[in-house]
């Protein structure tokens, strides 16, 4: 998995279009070159003040810009005897100020500082090794109002997702695909966002079936496919399958073709034909 991730960020590399230029706070790590002047350009961390240390000019005030904003000022500042015409760069490496949570089934869960891009694929380099027993997708719970940057507490949860409160925007995500390099689904992270890697699925197989009991959900799997996978109907097993699925809180029973899609927990039942 490590080098299909590898992959998938080598493919992608974007910004979704659309999306406002955050602002620069305390604690970031940015990246300033200047064209010609090494001595220029470098990495400064903004202090608790909102200020960079930057050669010649000193403190200069980063905290509540955007790297846009803050080119100019710097050109405005180089300009004024120290440079003609300075060609700035500037670029967030490390957004420390804006944070986002993530857990579920990995090495390291916990807080991190959202990279320069705040992409999904981006954080997940920095998370370590996925677990085995990782599910198909991930989740990303998305409080109301996420522009303080500061991560939720678990305790505040009140969904049945980490984190969840009323209000949350949840969006779920193919794993596979995102690690494929597809990328609509490398989503650009907001500060306070829980990024949670839920633990596999299983849909279940039960009755006239050669292997009866759990078996792990993939995305995509059809009810003759789990029932491949339970060693197929015995010869007293009916072909009248039903499939028993919780929804809206209540268990339901569904008459079931071949052909059709499971859910996660879903149960397939297979019967005893009568002749």
């Amino acid at each position: 998995m490590n080098l299909l991730l590898a992959a998938a960020i080598g493919l992608v590399a974007m910004i979704q279009a659309g999306t406002p230029a955050p602002e620069i706070g305390s604690g970031d790590v940015i990246r300033v070159v200047v064209a010609g002047q090494t001595t220029m350009s470098g990495e400064f961390e903004v202090d608790s003040e909102g200020t960079i240390a930057y050669p010649i000019l000193g403190k200069v005030k980063a905290a509540g810009f955007t790297t846009s904003a803050l080119e100019k000022k710097l050109v405005t500042l180089l300009s004024e005897g120290y440079l003609k015409k300075p060609d700035v760069s500037v670029t967030v490496k490390e957004f420390r100020s804006r944070r986002v949570f993530v857990t579920g089934e990995l090495g390291k869960p916990g807080p991190y500082a959202l990279k320069g891009d705040r992409t999904l694929l981006t954080l997940m380099s920095d998370i370590g090794s996925l677990q085995p027993d990782i599910g198909h997708e991930v989740i990303i719970v998305r409080p109301p109002q996420s522009d303080s940057g500061d991560v939720p507490s678990e305790t505040q949860a009140m969904g049945t997702l980490p984190n969840e409160v009323p209000g949350s925007q949840v969006i779920r995500l193919n794993l596979k695909e995102l690690l494929s390099g597809n990328p609509a689904k490398n989503v650009e992270l907001e500060p306070g966002d829980t990024v949670y890697f839920p633990k596999a699925a299983n849909v279940y197989v039960m009755g006239n079936v050669a292997k009866p009991g759990a078996i792990r959900f993939q995305e995509g799997m059809t009810v003759f496919q789990a029932l491949t996978l339970a060693g197929g109907v015995t010869d007293k097993g009916s072909q009248k399958v039903k499939v028993i699925r919780v929804v809206n809180g209540k268990q339901t029973e569904i008459k079931a073709k071949p052909t059709d899609l499971l859910q996660p927990e879903d149960t397939i039942r297979v019967p005893e034909r009568f002749f």
